[in-house]
């Protein structure tokens, strides 16, 4: 009895140990993918704890946060997919508690409410560009931009031959530059070329 005892506290050890610290990870992987706070924590949760169910299965020194993202999008595209549930997109409201929040977390010395806006309009209209990105291309560029996984660790995740990561995060690039090619126009940070200019 006491060696199961010490067996589960060893597992819980190590389990906080390499699967915790990925908790913020995870989470902006949940909410690029369900598009929803409530939707994010719940997808989190599922994917916590079969995590933990399954840890016995987890190679220790393999890379822990892409077998975590690995049970994540098994469990969104199972679960969320199938359950066929509505995706809504960040509102107004939601942008102004985050910059708020964003603010009080911030010390003093970094709360400059101009730079701060700047950085948030900045990730906004990056995060609306993502999003509007079909799912297969969003997702390998969440993987390898985002969190920066590699294109065999990408592959791993997505169960996708690797170069399908390949030519799917040079098309989702492709795609996200064009988004945003307007909106780095209108705040000056490009020049507009000729052929951008109206006819």
């Amino acid at each position: 009895m006491a060696e199961k005892a010490s067996a589960g506290q060893d597992k819980r050890a190590l389990f906080q140990q390499e699967a915790l610290p990925h908790l913020d990870n995870l989470y902006t992987a949940a909410l690029h993918l369900t598009r929803n706070p409530d939707n994010a924590k719940d997808l989190l949760q599922e994917t916590i704890l079969r995590a933990y169910r399954f840890f016995h299965q987890f190679t220790p020194g393999t890379n822990c946060r892409a077998w975590l993202l690995t049970i994540l999008y098994n469990g969104f595209r199972n679960d969320y997919r199938r359950a066929g549930r509505e995706n809504t997109a960040v509102t107004p409201e939601h942008f102004e508690r985050e910059v708020e929040a964003q603010s009080l977390r911030l010390d003093s010395a970094q709360n400059n409410p101009e730079s701060l806006l700047f950085d948030k309009l900045l990730d906004y209209e990056v995060q609306g560009a993502l999003e509007k990105l079909p799912e297969d291309f969003r997702s390998v560029i969440l993987l390898v931009d985002i969190e920066e996984l590699n294109y065999q660790e990408a592959a791993r995740v997505l169960a996708v031959p690797v170069g399908t990561v390949r030519s799917r995060l040079s098309r989702g690039r492709a795609m996200m530059r064009e988004a945003l090619r307007g909106f780095a126009i209108s705040r000056g940070y490009i020049r507009p070329q000729p052929d951008d200019e109206p006819g």
